[in-house]
């Protein structure tokens, strides 16, 4: 087997386990036991746990900055780009779903992670924060200052982090948050997504626009 395919079939089980058993249970041993491997092999490609999920959450960051440099250079108003923002943070793609699910996990839990999982975990803030920041300095007949605009993104990014974690992620049980991905599509079944991402949406537009 070639050696990334290698890493990425022990990155994508390691995925599985983590979301099983949970990120702070789960030893090196039930990554390796999962695969049926020796833990030499997992420590070929990854000196420890910690660099793995360091590993997850790059390959997160990459999707989401290619998307949102795409949808930048998009050839739309910022009302649909903005909307579009929105669809992203909500409709995660199947493939995509473990990482993510991951991510809710560690973000809940900053005080327990590594300074470079925690700095890892802002890049990818960050990038939204960025993103927002450009869309919102270019809309036409507005000017806020630098100051209104950084407490409209925390706002902003504030509200759609706790709506997304209440509405997709929470369940009201000792566990929390969902962490199987069969459980994540059945709560999307048994909601209008359609219709929620649209008055999030138009709420946003609203208080950037005063109601215009």
């Amino acid at each position: 087997m070639i050696k990334e395919e290698k890493k990425e079939q022990i990155l994508e089980a390691a995925k599985d386990v983590l979301l099983k058993k949970g990120i702070f249970k789960t030893r090196v041993e039930d990554i390796t036991n999962h695969l049926s491997i020796a833990k030499g092999s997992f420590y070929t490609y990854f000196k420890s746990k910690d660099q793995l999920l360091e590993e997850i959450v790059d390959k997160v960051y990459e999707i989401r900055k290619d998307e949102l440099k795409e949808l930048l250079a998009e050839d739309l108003d910022y009302k649909e780009k903005i909307k579009i923002f929105i669809i992203k943070r909500f409709m995660i793609a199947s493939k995509n779903l473990n990482s993510h699910l991951i991510l809710i996990n560690l973000t809940r839990n900053l005080e327990h992670l590594t300074p470079l999982l925690r700095e890892k975990l802002l890049q990818i803030e960050m990038l939204n924060r960025d993103f927002l920041k450009q869309i919102i300095k270019n809309i036409p007949g507005i000017k806020y200052s630098k100051n209104e605009i950084n407490t409209l993104i925390i706002f902003i990014m504030g509200g759609i982090k706790s709506y997304r974690l209440e509405r997709l992620f929470y369940k009201n049980t000792d566990d929390y948050f969902i962490s199987d991905i069969l459980e994540f599509e059945e709560r999307l079944k048994n909601i209008n997504l359609d219709e929620e991402i649209q008055l999030v949406t138009e709420s946003i537009l609203k208080l950037l626009t005063g109601g215009n």
